[in-house]
């Protein structure tokens, strides 16, 4: 059981469809519950491993995402014999991120629906489609973060490359090409963060945006002193 989680929180819930004595993966079914004050359903189950008394979300259980206690992705790093390889990290991270429910960023991939394919859960189908292509400072790298690793969908780049390509950032098309707004800045000389505040907060049109020159220091200070007087 993850020490993290109040299991006191929990209130008892008969779930029409999961059942004790039912398996998922290495986990058994003990009992269902659900998290007072919200939406959200558990079951405790014992895992093949050993572990006792392992809490789990029931859609995580039904989606496959969560098949054992963390003993899945412990044996899957440790029998492979790649401790050693330039991409054993890589590899390891990325298991770690989609695959094991204690991992810190796992709710930004794992808990997202990011997940590793069947094939590159072996270390050695990994390394064989991804080593060619591989240099070292480089990262791996989705095409389109809001599908998994697999070989279509995977790159190696560098990080300022990968920082583009975050979900986070505001692309933006003008004169046939879509940008972020970090490679417009490179282009045009403006400040990211200045674009940023012309097309997202004061909703510019982006020829606007990105043709409009940018205000000297001394006259972006006056000019921010005004706003800042107008909004008093």
């Amino acid at each position: 059981m993850r020490k993290s989680f109040n299991v006191s929180e929990l209130g008892h819930w008969d779930s029409p469809t999961i059942k004790p004595g039912q398996k998922y993966g290495k986990l058994t079914i003990l009992s269902t519950h659900y998290k007072m004050g919200t939406y959200r359903y558990y079951a405790i189950c014992d895992c093949d491993c050993g572990t006792k008394n392992y809490v789990s979300r029931i859609d995580h259980l039904r989606n496959r995402k969560n098949i054992g206690c963390g003993c899945v992705h412990k044996e899957a790093v440790t029998t492979h014999g790649r401790w050693g390889h330039p991409l054993f990290v890589t590899w390891q991270h990325m298991i770690s991120r989609c695959h094991d429910i204690t991992d810190k960023r796992y709710s930004y991939y794992g808990q997202r629906g990011i997940t590793v394919c069947d094939k590159w859960k072996d270390i050695n189908q990994f390394i064989l489609d991804m080593e060619p292509t591989h240099k070292p400072g480089l990262q791996i790298d989705r095409i389109d973060n809001n599908k998994g690793y697999y070989p279509e969908n995977c790159r190696w780049a560098t990080s300022t490359e990968q920082a583009r390509n975050k979900r986070s950032n505001v692309n933006v098309f003008h004169k046939g090409k879509t940008l972020c707004l970090a490679e417009w800045s490179e282009i045009t000389g403006i400040n990211r963060a200045t674009l940023s505040d012309r097309i997202v907060k004061l909703k510019w049109s982006v020829e606007k945006a990105l043709t409009t020159p940018a205000l000297p220091p001394k006259e972006r200070h006056i000019y921010a002193m005004r706003m800042l007087s107008n909004k008093s």
